[in-house]
């Protein structure tokens, strides 16, 4: 008797919960407002996501009736819930999503709303730098507005040492690789760059040779196998280059067993005249170094090379930015979806996240915005400079990790270029989505 009373009052208590929760869900959408749920690869406790707490709060505070309920994950643990939200059509109406194929499992799926169709216009694609609409969907779609650039290829300089050893920045490649013998009688390491993980001399490195050896067009027709491959003259040059710099003594001992950290820390402690990195390293820059320092390096790109079909370039790949669900196109959900996006990418979320030391890829007016020393520097650069594609942003990564192997072990004196793009040819042409 006391167990089916027991139960009588579970079932009553479940019922309760059920018709609470029935009743809230019902209250919320009947309130008059757009009721929005999003899914982000975004870590709002961390402070360097504090731009994007600023844009949330802006957006809640000029659109009362528009309310997104946000839920947050990073890493692989976003993409291992965003794989299932896919698999049960179970789909947030705004979601993190990539330009490329690290959420195909969205976008190839059909799940993501082509903005490019329904809401881009040539007017608001010039309000962003043209390096902002590089290839997205296959067929031509936009499933976001990038609000930011990876770049992948800065030359760091000591202005410092090289007026101390009567040096200035080489304007060719020939030059610089004169100045190796000059770097080093004075006791300094030409260049630093951290080789340890088996990606970085692609992404910050060779995408930046291929692109001025070959040009984009041609890398994009040697990834899809349209009339040129990775056995041609620019890629084959690129890994000759990178043999020769290592050859040369350009490198710092033990590059491919350096960490970025390690490479870093010894430009920062005047071991290195030059720092192969990224752009984004100038947020650690700020934060970290003192301000004689900071004033003193600046930031190129690699010198000009003979044969060169692209000059002054450097690299740089589209940031993850916010997509809508195809689920409710052509709903009021879906046009509150764009404000919110417009918002964010726009001048509004622009401002702010500047603010915040962000370069946007919105053609915002950076003059008027208070930057610190180094943001303030990579703005500079990136208005400067046009951007080539990053190579492990368009090619499969089973191959990339395969090249990136081969590449370290011909910086240790074990491989052949021309045997190695051999060795890469093959593999693509048999296996690399771009081909396929």
């Amino acid at each position: 008797m006391r167990k089916s009373i027991a139960l009588l009052l579970i079932v009553s208590l479940l019922s309760v919960s059920v018709v609470f929760a029935a009743g809230t869900k019902e209250s919320s959408s009947s309130d008059g407002k757009i009721h929005l749920r999003s899914y982000m690869q975004i870590e709002p406790t961390n402070s360097q996501y504090a731009g994007h707490n600023a844009i949330m709060a802006g957006f809640a505070e000029k659109y009362p009736d528009i309310i997104i309920d946000t839920e947050y994950a990073s890493g692989e643990a976003f993409h291992q819930k965003f794989q299932a939200m896919a698999a049960s059509k179970q789909m947030p109406d705004i979601f993190t999503v990539y330009g490329g194929a690290r959420t195909a499992y969205i976008t190839e799926a059909g799940l993501a709303l082509d903005i490019g169709k329904e809401y881009l216009t040539d007017d608001i694609k010039n309000q962003y730098s043209s390096a902002t609409w590089g290839t997205q969907g296959t067929n031509g779609e936009y499933w976001m507005i990038p609000p930011s650039l990876a770049v992948c290829h800065v030359v760091y300089s000591n202005d410092q040492l090289l007026e101390k050893l009567g040096l200035s920045f080489p304007a060719t490649y020939e030059e610089w690789l004169a100045q190796v013998s000059v770097i080093r009688s004075a006791g300094y390491y030409p260049v630093s760059m951290g080789n340890k993980d088996p990606w970085v001399v692609n992404s910050w490195l060779l995408s930046l040779l291929v692109d001025r050896l070959g040009g984009p067009d041609w890398f994009m027709k040697a990834a899809r196998g349209e009339g040129a491959s990775f056995t041609d003259t620019p890629f084959v040059r690129s890994l000759q280059i990178i043999k020769e710099m290592t050859e040369k003594g350009m490198f710092s001992p033990g590059v491919n067993q350096m960490s970025n950290t390690e490479a870093d820390q010894e430009f920062y402690q005047g071991k290195s005249v030059y720092l192969i990195d990224a752009g984004w390293r100038t947020s650690a820059m700020d934060k970290d170094l003192p301000s004689d320092l900071k004033e003193s390096i600046s930031m190129h790109v690699f010198p000009a090379l003979q044969g060169e079909v692209t000059t002054n370039t450097s690299t740089a790949t589209v940031s993850e930015g916010f997509g809508i669900s195809a689920s409710i196109k052509g709903t009021a959900k879906a046009d509150a979806a764009w404000k919110f996006i417009q918002y964010y990418n726009g001048q509004e979320g622009a401002s702010i996240r500047a603010q915040y030391g962000e370069v946007p890829t919105y053609k915002l007016d950076l003059s008027q915005v208070k930057m610190s020393t180094m943001q303030a520097k990579f703005a500079s650069f990136q208005s400067e400079h046009e951007m080539g594609y990053v190579f492990d942003a368009v090619m499969g990564g089973e191959g990339v990790s395969m090249l990136n192997e081969d590449i370290q072990a011909m910086m240790l004196g074990n491989g052949d270029p021309s045997e190695i793009a051999a060795d890469y040819e093959t593999f693509v042409s048999k296996n690399d989505f771009n081909r396929l």
